[in-house]
Formats: structure tokens, sequence, C-alpha cells
């Protein structure tokens, strides 16, 4: 995301680093200082909240959170708007690009980590390519059972899954005391070393004691595994999705978690509870938008939230207890389904829907396309088939704006007309024409990025009605062109507003009607965040933009903890929201806004495509997208 702007940040916290190092006593007393404030923060995580649900009718308990404390009124999901992607952001700081988890679902090539070979631990998505078994690489659900502890284990990236350790792994490492609560697959990012635990230290030898770590599919440490596993309600999906399981890991924040965060606390320790919902992300998918099952799945968040408070207060920390609540994306409704993969297979791009020239890694709102190596092993084989598929795409009404990563080459790279072309001067563009470069959003990885990460179209300003219901028809646009299917969605209450065209896969589960999320559109992009807490300004509106990855900085500032840093220097991106806190430091502001245009001609038509970033210092926040087919010349 952030061109060469981020170089100052980076070196400013390598100097302080260096001065760390430099003088061991003073940083020590320094840090020890802070860390004997005792501070406990708690993380609730309201999985796929909209800013806009959050209404004194429909969650009065969170809207008056967000009245007596801060309410971040400008707050962003990082793009890809995916829950894997977001929750690394959330636990490390650091965009995509940085910490490397660029989707929920996605292909790691062999040469990403060789080590692994045959066993490479896969998850299979229904509807997802059929390609386990493919020599150079593997296709991975990253939110399946214990898919990101097996990946992180010995058998896989032996603790360097994520390009920098997490909050939680930073209160560990310093001895203070972790809770990790909630649903599979992003509670594993915060603490994605937990299964290599032995005698208090992690596979990387940093210390891991006092903690707990309870998800749908692993409990650790293995003293409590069998009494909560035992425990947990069983998996549903009606009406409200996993309500029972949201409900058993709100008793266990309340009953486990806040008790032993207390007694680190009265100790001088820090303490850090992460409690991820299941909902409302769950019963919106299922349901749609609107319906009667997801604004009831707004009040079971907002009871928990009620639970978590009161508990706060018994416990008499709520002197020494902030409390931040977050979603990790926005959210939209399905207009049509589309299937990528089968749609490059009838245009003549890709061989067939489970070969591995071209694969596709299907994200709901967002595709992530990689090319074969052995297939296309040369700059100019691999320019002339990613153009193919960005002209296809681009002039389909269901595309949104296409990410391109760098080209290995010098900066003179083949045009689409065989002819040499010098490197556009703007540096948002991308190396394919019509693309954005990854850099622009902090997807670029030098070794796990897709060649291009393709975002769905999204209707901001349309609403769900003809839509959202079962009676109302479904349609999906794969290899045999456009065709009806049964809409699955519950009936509509009122309509909300936000349509987005999505893939997921050849599986049957969603429909138009239903909601999803995944897209760079401003529904989906625009995500809530609120804070309340002795370290938290009171009665306060943040109108500087902030986002996801702003939230982990924060935390480590209130615990007094030092940058994670990982290997190589690898820094966090986001900045502490030092504007909210009351340690006097307020001030942020300056923010602009800059429209980034690309541009593409097809047959006539000229397809214009735009983002909206505001920048903060610097610190960009992805806005929005739009679309347009012009006829060639109008545009300005």
């Amino acid at each position: 995301m952030f061109f060469t702007r981020r170089a100052p940040k980076i070196l400013a916290i390598l100097l302080l680093l260096a001065v760390a190092v430099a003088a061991p006593c003073l940083a020590q007393d320094h840090w020890g200082a802070r860390r004997g404030r005792g501070r406990i923060v708690v993380l609730m995580v309201w999985d796929g909240l909209r800013p806009d649900f959050v209404t004194q009718r429909d969650t009065p308990n969170l809207f008056r959170l967000a009245r007596d404390g801060v309410r971040f009124d400008r707050h962003h999901a990082i793009f890809p708007t995916l829950t894997m992607v977001n929750a690394t952001a959330l636990a490390t700081g650091a965009p995509p690009g940085v910490n490397g988890l660029e989707g929920n679902v996605f292909y790691v090539p062999a040469d990403a980590a060789p080590a692994i070979g045959n066993t490479f631990p896969f998850e299979a998505k229904p509807g997802a390519p059929t390609i386990a078994k493919d020599a150079e690489g593997r296709m991975v659900w990253a939110e399946g059972a214990r898919a990101i502890v097996n990946l992180n284990g010995a058998g896989g990236f032996k603790g360097r899954l994520i390009g920098l350790d997490t909050i939680t792994q930073e209160v560990a490492r310093e001895g203070g005391y972790i809770a990790v609560i909630g649903k599979q697959g992003p509670t594993s990012v915060f603490d994605n070393r937990v299964e290599t635990v032995v005698d208090g230290k992690d596979i990387l030898g940093d210390l891991h004691k006092d903690y707990l770590f309870a998800s749908d599919d692993l409990v650790e440490p293995e003293s409590v595994s069998r009494k909560i596993s035992s425990a947990m309600p069983p998996e549903s999906k009606a009406p409200i999705a996993d309500e029972q399981r949201d409900l058993y890991f709100a008793r266990l924040a309340v009953e486990d978690a806040l008790p032993a965060a207390k007694r680190a606390a009265d100790a001088g320790r820090p303490a850090l509870v992460v409690f991820w919902q299941h909902n409302p992300d769950l019963t919106q998918h299922i349901a749609g938008l609107g319906t009667s099952p997801a604004i009831e799945a707004l009040s079971l968040c907002d009871n928990n939230l009620m639970r978590l408070r009161a508990a706060i207060d018994a416990l008499g920390i709520a002197d020494k207890t902030d409390l931040i609540v977050v979603s990790d994306h926005g959210f939209a409704t399905i207009k049509f389904r589309i299937v990528l993969s089968e749609m490059l297979v009838a245009a003549g791009i890709k061989k067939s829907h489970d070969s591995t020239d071209i694969i596709v890694a299907p994200n709901g709102g967002a595709d992530l396309v990689y090319l074969s190596p052995t297939e296309f092993p040369t700059p100019q084989s691999r320019h002339a088939v990613l153009q193919k598929i960005v002209n296809f795409a681009e002039a389909q009404e269901w595309c949104g704006p296409i990410f391109s990563r760098e080209s290995a080459t010098a900066p003179d790279e083949p045009s689409r007309r065989g002819r040499r072309r010098r490197r556009a001067p703007k540096p948002y563009l991308g190396w394919i024409d019509g693309t954005f470069s990854q850099r622009v959003v902090g997807l670029y990885n030098s070794a796990r990025s897709p060649d291009l990460v393709i975002s769905f179209r999204e209707e901001p300003n349309a609403d769900n009605k003809g839509l959202t219901g079962p009676g109302n028809p479904a349609f999906l646009i794969g290899e045999t062109g456009q065709v009806s299917t049964r809409n699955k969605s519950a009936e509509l209450v009122h309509p909300v507003k936000g349509l987005v065209y999505e893939d997921s896969g050849t599986s049957e589960t969603f429909t138009t009607g239903m909601g999803m999320h995944g897209a760079a559109g401003e529904r989906e992009i625009h995500n809530f965040c609120a804070a309340i807490g002795p370290d938290f300004r009171r009665g306060f509106v943040d109108f500087n933009p902030t986002a996801n990855i702003d939230v982990a900085p924060t935390i480590t500032q209130i615990l007094g903890m030092l940058p994670n840093i990982g290997p190589g220097g690898v820094a966090p991106a986001g900045r502490a929201m030092a504007e909210a806190l009351t340690d006097g430091r307020h001030g942020a502001g300056g923010a602009h806004t800059q429209t980034m245009t690309t541009d593409l001609t097809l047959q006539g038509v000229e397809a214009v495509t735009t983002i909206q970033v505001t920048w903060l210092g610097d610190e960009p926040y992805l806005d929005g997208s739009t679309v347009a087919h012009k006829p060639l010349g109008s545009s300005p």
C-alpha cells in the first residue's frame, strides 16, 4: 500500500530499537515502568459489522459505548475486505504485503516454502479449485480447521507464516496474560504458534506461559482443553448462525479470561483478551442483509457486549481496562454469482477448471489469480496472458479494480501490441494495462503476491429490494453464460444499500440476495470501530481516517510495549491512534484525498476505473472505487 513514503517511519522504528540496544538499562527502566501500570486491553470483534448498522434501536449497548467513549468515524478495513486478511492486519498492524496473508483462500507456490514438500497441510474449501496435489504448490483455505496453526507448525512455516509477531505474542513475550477466544481462523492468526508451546515457550523459543486459546477447532493449553471442548455447543446455521457458540465464547471471556486478566494486572503485568464473534457475519452471509435473522444477530452481539462490560464492572477493573470494539470488514448483498475460473476456460484463456496453468483462488468479492511459472516462464509470456485476463475481465459488468504485481524485469516492458513502452509516470499504475499497482493497497509481497487481484464491482447506492428473499430470481454467470439458480436468502424486512458481484467458486452455498464481502467498494471498505476506557477520551468523535492496521499499534502504546519488529526489520505500517487517547498527544490531521484512475480501451469502449485514497501523513486509506464504461474519447 504504502509506496516509498513508508521508509521514514520504518527507519524511525529501527532507530528506536537501536537506541534501546545502545542503552539497555534506560530502555528497561522505561518499558518496565510502562508495563507496571497493569493495563488490560479487551479487543472485541463483531465479524462483518457495518457502521450504519450500529443504531440505538438495534445495538443500544454498542451505540452507547461509541457515544460515551471514542467513535472512529472514518474507520477502514484492509483490502481485500476478507476476514483472514483483516484478522492478520488487526493482529500485527501490518498490511498483507508485509504480514504475508493475502486472502481467505490463497495459493502457496512450492518455492515459497520448499521444505514443506508433500506434507503441506491442505484445507479443502467447498467449491475451490481441486489442485491440492499440484507439484508446484498448494491451495489453502485459511479459515479451515486448524489451517493457520498447521501451516505455522514444525511441518510448515516453523513459526514464520506471518511476517512479524502479533500483539498477543508480544504480550506473552513480556510475561503478560493472553486470552484468544472465538471464531476459528481469525483467532488462529492472533496466536498462530499456540500449538507449538512446550514448557512455556513456543517454536521460536519465545515465552508463552499464561494463556487461554479457545476456538471452534482448537483449545489450549491441554489442561483445560477437554473441559472446554466438551462443553462447546455444536455448530449451527439457523436461524442465527452459531448463536450458541457466540454465547458460549462470551461466557468463557467473562468467567475465565477476565478474572485471569485481573490477576495479571494486579501483579503489574499486561493483559490482552481477544474475543472474536462469528456474528453478524455468518448470519448476514446466509440470510442476507436487512432480514430478521441478520437483525437478531446484531442483538445477540450487543447482548454479549453488555455481559462483557458488566463483568468488567463487577470485577472492579474498569479503571484499568480499555475496551475496543471493531469489525473486520463491511458487507454488501450479492447481485450475481460469478465463477471466474469457468469463464476463463470458456474464453479460451485457461485450459480447464482444475488446470494449473492459471490458478484462480475464489474469495467472494475478490479473486486471486496466479500463473504457473513453468507454463509461463518468461516475463513476456506472463505479460501476454495477464493482459488477456485483464482485457476479458474489464469488459464485463461485474469487474471492479484490478491490482497487478510487479514484473521481475527492467522498467521497459512489452506492450500488448508487441512494442516496447516506458513505464507510466504515475506510480500507482500496474505492470498490466488497465490495472493498479499492488503496492497502492499494501498487497505487494515478493514471495507470496498473486499475479492479479481482481476485485468485483460494488454498487454502493443500489439496495437489495427485489434481490433478497426466496421468491426473487437469482443468477450465476459461468462457463455456459448466465443461468438462473434458486434464491436461498431469507425474507427482506427492510432494504439495505450496497450490492456486489462475487465468486465463491463452484460451491452452491451462496446465491443472489445473500451477503458477501471482499471487494474494494465503500460498503465493504468502511467498517466499525469504537473504544472506551481509562486511556481513551470521553465523548470524542475521531474524524481522522483510521484503519484496522492502526489497532495493534494503539494497543502496543497502551500496554507500553516495543513495536513488533519481524525478521529483517519488517515493521508495522499502521499508526497509534494517538488523537483518541488521553495522554495529551492529540492533533493528528491534515488528511487529503487522492483519486487514482486507470483506463483500458476495449473494442471502442473505454473502461475507466478509479480508486479513492485518503492520506494522513504518509499513511494511505483506501476509501472506495468506481467503474465506468464510456465511448472512446469521452473520459476527461
